[in-house]
């Protein structure tokens, strides 16, 4: 062939493989448009925000008919993004005054309710320290007035004998909220309000992350010393014992000043808000936060702050003095996080150092208890969890004294109780494992007991109960103590089931509720039977 018709094919084939690829990434490129077009948009982050101690007695109406024009200007600049905003309600909503017989007591208007939510707050916490200022009538006076106006309360159970309940938000109901008030009140109705025993609301967390794994639990408490800087080496203790047991945040309030941030187990704390809306004047208790959690699969994506300050009772944008002021306070003293400044005039809080597989219990469970063990001698019980091994050491110490219990296995749930009613503590463990004689690995209920020489001397271990345990706590009754389950039957669904020692182990003593959803399930174990 001529070499001028060599080089004509030539350029009429390189011509066509060039057309050809440019289909074909032109094909791809359409392809990839159509793709994107037709794939759903992930929903928005769920925004919950939450804010500080909220008062309308005393000063504060006349500071909200002087000021709420701005007010309603700040609080939309601050929910615009959020779908719930909770507050803590400082005082009760009551017509009709009942007085507690305390140094302090308040009383506002019912209709606050109302203005609340036309303000933007959806939730308002009721386990506080001045619930039951006008007493029980004024408890129930205040409920009423937050149903009438479509205004979440939190902390609060019209029956004593309900327990702490959770309440649920989210379309997809994907968080729920604990309220509880460590404050005692000793007046008639406390006991509609969660507060008081935190080992219980630990094991509340617990129980419903085991039903709920997928649900974020955030815990907003009530807790501390009034104008404290700092939380105290309990809370601190305590805010830790809440995220081993499941919690994804912890929000605290009642200080009337903003104390430290922190990171745990890369899950946010915020000791205290401080003040939102309050009459308290000047100094510390001038400066406030608001905190927001973009929440994601059962977790809290980002979490940032928002700087306030209070003129005049009513809260507004900090400004460059307070914002110095307010970083000041919220710097952890163990340096766990990092306030980063978005372009809003937020912070964004950020662990220093995130989650390590050392952090990552298999399970949600506090992992220390003490035990009163022989001559009113104190056991202090600790799981050392190996992640490598995914397993447990119980170290129990008394005195100067420890001796060391290895567990072949993780465990989800540990409890103490006298199982078998000699006088003498037992240790609950319960382990995921087989046994020799039901070779599949599931949840099972060990039982140990602590000897005069704090050893630890098995006492029942891997018989099965009557369905498959999901979880379980020792319950005092008439002088006894049972041992209370949650079990999952072959249907699917989950009963409630009562044992009791007889012999060498424990037997089925009556079944408490059957055929119950996971909802149900998590208000009968909580209930007080």
């Amino acid at each position: 062939m001529p070499p001028c018709i060599q080089h004509d094919v030539r350029i009429v084939e390189q011509t066509r493989m060039t057309r050809a690829r440019c289909f074909s990434a032109f094909s791809m490129t359409f392809f990839l448009l159509a793709f994107n077009a037709c794939r759903p948009t992930p929903p928005p982050l769920l925004r919950v925000s939450v804010v500080g101690d909220v008062l309308l007695a005393r000063t504060v109406p006349a500071a909200l008919a002087r000021d709420s024009a701005a007010l309603r200007r700040t609080t939309r600049a601050l929910w615009a993004g959020s779908r719930y905003v909770i507050g803590n309600l400082e005082c009760p909503l009551a017509d009709t005054a009942h007085p507690a017989a305390k140094p302090i007591v308040f009383q506002a208007n019912p209709r606050w309710a109302g203005w609340l939510r036309s303000l933007g707050l959806t939730h308002v916490s009721l386990a506080n320290n001045h619930t039951l200022d006008q007493r029980l009538p004024g408890l129930r006076a205040t409920a009423r007035a937050g149903r009438a106006a479509r205004l979440g309360l939190l902390g609060y159970q019209p029956d004593s004998l309900a327990g702490c309940l959770s309440t649920v938000l989210g379309a997809d109901s994907s968080v729920a909220i604990f309220a509880y008030s460590a404050l005692t009140q000793n007046s008639m109705g406390e006991g509609c309000v969660c507060g008081r025993d935190f080992a219980a609301l630990c094991e509340r967390v617990a129980t419903y992350k085991t039903l709920f794994p997928e649900r974020a639990v955030l815990v907003y408490l009530h807790w501390g010393t009034e104008y404290a800087a700092q939380p105290s080496a309990e809370q601190r203790q305590q805010a830790h014992d809440l995220v081993e047991a499941g919690a994804a945040a912890v929000v605290g309030a009642h200080p009337h000043v903003v104390q430290p941030v922190e990171f745990y187990r890369g899950r946010p704390i915020v000791y205290s808000l401080g003040n939102f809306l309050f009459d308290q004047r000047g100094g510390p208790a001038a400066l406030a936060a608001q905190v927001d959690f973009d929440l994601e699969a059962g977790r809290v994506a980002a979490t940032y702050l928002r700087p306030l300050h209070l003129a005049r009772a009513v809260p507004q944008a900090a400004d460059a003095v307070a914002c110095a002021a307010l970083a000041q306070r919220l710097q952890p003293s163990d340096g766990s996080t990092q306030l980063l400044t978005n372009n809003d005039n937020s912070w964004l809080l950020r662990a220093t150092a995130p989650a390590t597989a050392a952090d990552s219990l298999p399970a949600y469970l506090v992992p220390h208890l003490v035990l009163s063990g022989p001559a009113g001698a104190r056991t202090t019980v600790r799981l050392r969890y190996l992640p490598h091994m995914r397993q447990y050491q119980v170290r129990a110490r008394t005195g100067s004294s420890e001796t060391m219990l290895a567990l072949g296995f993780p465990v989800y749930r540990l409890a103490q109780g006298d199982v078998d009613n000699d006088g003498r503590p037992d240790l609950l463990v319960g382990p995921v494992k087989r046994t020799p004689l039901d070779k599949v690995v599931r949840r099972r209920l060990f039982v140990y007991r602590l000897d005069s020489s704090g050893y630890l001397r098995p006492r029942w271990r891997g018989s099965r109960l009557m369905f498959n345990i999901l979880y379980f706590k020792a319950l005092s009754k008439q002088g006894r103590t049972y041992v209370q389950t949650i079990e999952q039957e072959p249907s699917g669904r989950y009963c409630i089931a009562l044992y009791h020692w007889q012999g060498f182990g424990l037997v089925l003593d009556r079944f408490l509720a059957r055929g119950l959803a996971r909802a149900g399930a998590y208000r009968a174990f909580v209930r007080a039977y």
